[in-house]
């Protein structure tokens, strides 16, 4: 497990984030690593559509599409495989791509086969040339009161 994050469900596939919400994240992608506990600075609204290979977080000033394999729900919420492969898609701006060298890293590690790297980068080109944009969601807000959540228990055991 790499990272862990709370979150409120707005609605089936739909997650917010509030500022101020704990999460834990690995402290180095490839080499031993411990979690390292941090808070989120800007709010994210999270759109997962069931058996897609991506998340699209919405931020205020733009989209963040995450390459992922299909989420799989657990008991304590979703767990799912990144493909180290993002999309960046500001407001008003052109798509980027970001990360390449991590997926370069993870082949160069044997972490990720190069037919592997081959799929993901094709992946992230068509989301980068068919951005899953917009998600319906861009004028949502948070209902007046809502707490930020907090890591359950547990949320550490597999």
């Amino acid at each position: 497990m790499w990272n862990a994050f709370p979150a409120l469900v707005v609605a089936e596939g739909v997650a917010w984030l509030p500022p101020g919400t704990p999460y834990v994240i690995g402290t180095d992608l490839f080499d031993d690593w411990t979690y390292a506990h941090r808070v989120l600075k800007r709010p994210q609204l999270r759109v997962t559509r069931p058996g897609d290979g991506f998340s699209v977080f919405l931020f205020a000033d733009g989209w963040y599409v995450n390459l992922e394999q299909p989420q799989q729900p657990t008991a304590l919420g979703f767990d799912y495989e990144d493909e180290l492969l993002d999309v960046w898609v500001p407001f008003g701006g052109e798509s980027e791509l970001l990360d390449e060298d991590e997926l370069e890293e993870a082949v160069r590690r044997g972490f990720i086969s190069p037919g592997r790297a081959t799929e993901i980068r094709g992946k992230a080109e068509r989301l980068l040339a068919d951005p899953p944009l917009p998600t319906g969601w861009e004028d949502w807000e948070p209902e007046a009161g809502w707490q930020v959540p907090d890591l359950p228990p547990g949320w550490d055991v597999l």
